[in-house]
């Protein structure tokens, strides 16, 4: 593998691109060169801060010749575009979770990076985590036993400081609400862990936003291996974050300090995964290794740019975890069950 990192460009400057950015910085695998953001003051302070060119245009950055592949951190409804360009140009891309906010444009994105020959990396690092890495690790040996239910939660309050001005308030942009921006984390980790989903109860409900979207959301899926799960978020309540797995000889709480999540570097530190064994009412704490999930992918992106393999999230797995959602969102609106295969069928 060649040893000259990847250069990349980062697409949509907020929060997120920042954090990324700081991720990239701690690694010799990639480097940013360039930057866009329909604000020129954004593209100005963010080539400030990274050391990189700001173009002024998105077909500029495009030509970039020195531009091997885009970091896309616009909103949900916004990553179609950029990235069928993208691919289109021959730029490899890198999108943060979810890969899009329809199953419509999903599909569109999956493909056109396919067609073109350019690897496309999702942003699910929730699955990166050591704490899921070792529960992946233990149900691979049955050290659990047999698999009886697993549920999950990822939470916080978010929702009640949205505004008309940003785009998460519109439930046309932000189908779901925490559904789409939180709980697609626990979606794709419960594939990971158990294998795809075939159908999917919901009932979601907006309570205390003052935006359109709901803050609180209720999943049971059913896996194709027989379990059942739950995934529960809102948009409400004080951050929380876990994933419990049940089995019939034992059970896992593996629980994460979500006052460390945006700094993927110390977020194993702040982690807690405890098995508690058949017949005992002990929780007895399993060490963790310390990993950087944001890192990782970004690294991980790099190397199948220059190796020419596909990334362990790519197309498929990011429309996996949002058919599960929109299968959510589907089952809340007709209060029915609905199958994983309708939705990865329809044009949702």
């Amino acid at each position: 593998m060649s040893d000259r990192a990847v250069r990349v460009a980062a697409v949509g400057l907020g929060r997120w691109a920042k954090v990324l950015a700081d991720a990239a910085g701690k690694s010799d695998r990639l480097k940013i060169v360039n930057c866009f953001s329909r604000s020129e003051k954004n593209r100005e302070a963010f080539s400030r801060q990274y050391g990189c060119r700001a173009a002024k245009s998105y077909a500029e950055l495009l030509n970039d010749p020195e531009v091997e592949g885009v970091v896309v951190t616009t909103p949900n409804d916004a990553h179609a575009q950029p990235i069928l360009e993208a691919a289109g140009k021959g730029k490899h891309v890198y999108v943060d979770k979810p890969i899009a906010h329809t199953m419509a444009d999903a599909r569109l994105i999956d493909q056109a990076c396919s067609d073109a020959g350019v690897v496309l990396a999702v942003g699910h690092g929730a699955r990166r985590l050591q704490g899921n890495r070792k529960i992946k690790e233990i149900l691979d040996r049955g050290g659990v036993g047999k698999l009886v239910m697993a549920e999950c939660n990822f939470s916080n309050n978010r929702s009640l400081d949205l505004t008309p001005e940003q785009w998460r308030w519109y439930k046309d942009k932000s189908p779901g609400g925490p559904l789409i921006q939180l709980g697609v984390h626990h979606t794709d980790t419960l594939n990971y862990l158990f294998g795809p989903a075939k159908r999917v109860t919901a009932m979601v409900k907006r309570l205390y936003t003052p935006a359109e979207i709901e803050d609180v959301t209720m999943t049971l899926i059913e896996m194709e291996s027989g379990q059942l799960c739950y995934a529960g978020s809102n948009w409400a309540s004080q951050g929380a974050f876990y994933t419990y797995v049940y089995g019939m000889d034992a059970n896992l709480f593996f629980t994460v300090d979500l006052d460390f999540w945006q700094r993927s570097d110390t977020v194993d530190q702040h982690s807690r995964l405890e098995m508690q064994r058949r017949g005992s009412s002990e929780h007895q704490s399993i060490p963790l290794a310390r990993g950087d999930i944001l890192r990782e992918e970004l690294e991980e992106f790099a190397g199948c740019v220059r190796e020419k393999k596909r990334p362990e999230v790519g197309g498929p797995e990011g429309i996996a975890a949002l058919a599960v959602v929109h299968a959510a969102i589907r089952s809340a609106a007709t209060g029915r069950t609905v199958e994983i295969k309708e939705v990865m069928s329809g044009e949702a």
